[in-house]
């Protein structure tokens, strides 16, 4: 018996197997690809924030470094200032003094250091006043009088005694200073002359006498003095002006 014509049946083509494959492949690589990127991409961008905060960070220590540095370098030179200001402040308060063998107390003496009392910085001028707060005063009340430009210190009613090889010199000593006189009792140091002739500046002193005049204005001088006996004038020329007891 005869069936007519026959084809053979086909074999299935392995291409789209193939193709499946290798799309497959393909999907898990950009998979793995995509992933991967994405992970160093996140890396990488966190790396940067790190980075960001870590210079943020340094700048802010940097900040706080120069402050600490500034507020070093200032502690420095304020300590320097007053070491200076200490030094120079006691070298004013060892030279304001009564002793007139330095030409001390002198109103000469006394305007120079007022001038420089007025000179000085204030830290300086601060170290004055907790090393000799009290000469200090005194220099500020004489300089205050000084302006008026006047005779603070005048003597009155003159007389010499002579006695054998002795004289008595004794006059009334005013003081026209109202600030000083506000300060205080003032010891005013005179140099006292005698001699055979009118007194003139250059005859040699016989010595000094000291009248206190109290904040009334006005106080006593007396002094005794050995002489050859032939002097016939005499004189007083003040020399300095102190606090009482200062």
């Amino acid at each position: 018996m005869s069936y007519g014509v026959q084809s053979q049946a086909k074999k299935p083509s392995s291409v789209p197997k193939i193709l499946t494959i290798i799309c497959s492949v393909l999907a898990v690589i950009f998979l793995l690809v995509s992933t991967t990127m994405f992970v160093s991409a996140r890396s990488k961008a966190q790396e940067i924030e790190e980075g960001r905060a870590e210079i943020q960070s340094a700048d802010a220590q940097t900040v706080e470094l120069n402050s600490e540095i500034t507020s070093v370098k200032e502690q420095i030179a304020a300590a320097k200032e007053k070491k200076e200001a200490q030094k120079e402040a006691q070298k004013w308060c060892d030279d304001v003094t009564r002793d007139v063998t330095r030409e001390n107390a002198t109103e000469t003496k006394l305007r120079s250091q007022g001038s420089a009392l007025k000179s000085m910085n204030q830290p300086t001028r601060d170290a004055v006043d907790n090393l000799c707060s009290q000469k200090k005063a005194f220099i500020e009340a004489f300089a205050q009088d000084a302006k008026a430009n006047t005779e603070m210190i005048t003597p009155s009613s003159l007389d010499c005694q002579k006695d054998g090889k002795t004289m008595t010199i004794t006059a009334t000593v005013t003081i026209t200073a109202p600030s000083l006189l506000a300060y205080g009792s003032m010891d005013v140091t005179y140099n006292v002359f005698a001699a055979d002739h009118a007194i003139t500046k250059s005859d040699t002193p016989l010595g000094t006498a000291t009248a206190t005049v109290p904040s009334s204005g006005s106080g006593p001088l007396s002094t005794t003095m050995p002489i050859s006996g032939n002097e016939t004038h005499c004189s007083i020329e003040p020399v300095s002006i102190w606090p009482t007891g200062l």
